[in-house]
């Protein structure tokens, strides 16, 4: 399985001004029969992707993923982008960062996540995928096709004070639509699958303030990446639209400021982004 540093680290894509809405002419929560390559595991895939972030200008970017089957097996397969170097995408560095179990009614994904240095700071090492559905044919409007929390104890130094921290995590993928039909930026693709990909994180820590315990938020509970993503029938992902970022409690800066500590990480950082396909060959 690849390495690959996903979108925690907030490499996420922007939704500007080119961005057409979607439009579609049907609208319905009635899945399609049985499909033999309703998501297809050959060929390659291009698109387009834009970043912004007012937190860092490093992120305000386009880019081309170039995105193609690396591997192929009997029941699974594996993508890889740009000649194997790293995805520019939210959505291909996940998708290319493990592998793709395929069958006519649903798409199971098996990978990891890894956190940038800011937030692995806090203990956490990466997030392991297993048996993800991105697609079920046969979920209901809004039903989880996915999910797995998990509460982890570990320590946090900060400035040579270690604290004992509690992690809370959601990891969870849900149906949102399905359309006979979609408009995408003027493209008009058939039986559409909408779905959802959620990751929620929040923190606390027991600081020791005058002799006493006392039990701190430093994450309020939120989601830390959103992506809604659409896999059109026969073709694959079209379009992936992420919302990603964090904002540490108010509570943390002022119990730091009492003990006299600095905080070094960012206390708040997010990113926005799209990755659009525009074009795609199928062997």
């Amino acid at each position: 399985m690849k390495s690959r540093l996903i979108a925690i680290s907030f490499c996420c894509f922007l939704l500007n001004c080119e961005n057409e809405p979607l439009e579609s002419s049907t609208n319905t929560n009635n899945n399609p029969g049985a499909s033999d390559n309703f998501v297809p595991s050959n060929g390659y895939w291009v698109y387009d992707v834009n970043s912004t972030s007012e937190f860092d200008s490093e992120m305000n970017f386009t880019a081309t993923d170039s995105v193609y089957v690396a591997e192929e097996f009997e029941d699974y397969f594996s993508l890889s982008v740009n000649d194997d170097g790293l995805a520019n995408g939210s959505m291909n560095m996940i998708l290319t960062n493990g592998n793709l179990y395929n069958s006519p009614r649903k798409l199971v994904f098996d990978g990891s996540i890894a956190l940038p240095e800011n937030l692995a700071n806090l203990g956490l090492d990466d997030f392991i995928l297993s048996n993800i559905t991105l697609v079920d044919l046969d979920a209901e409007n809004e039903a989880f096709m996915y999910f797995q929390d998990e509460t982890i104890t570990n320590t946090f130094d900060i400035q040579d004070i270690e604290l004992p921290i509690d992690l809370s995590y959601e990891i969870f993928t849900s149906k949102t639509n399905y359309y006979d039909t979609l408009n995408i930026n003027g493209d008009e693709y058939l039986n559409v699958f909408e779905g959802k990909f959620i990751f929620s994180l929040s923190v606390t820590g027991t600081f020791t303030l005058f002799g006493f315990p006392q039990t701190v938020s430093i994450l309020e509970p939120q989601n830390i990446i959103t992506t809604s993503y659409y896999y059109a029938e026969s073709i694959g992902l079209v379009r992936a639209e992420s919302e990603q970022g964090f904002e540490l409690s108010s509570e943390l800066s002022s119990i730091l400021g009492l003990l006299g500590v600095e905080i070094e990480i960012p206390t708040s950082f997010s990113i926005q982004n799209v990755e659009q396909l525009t074009e795609f060959e199928l062997n």
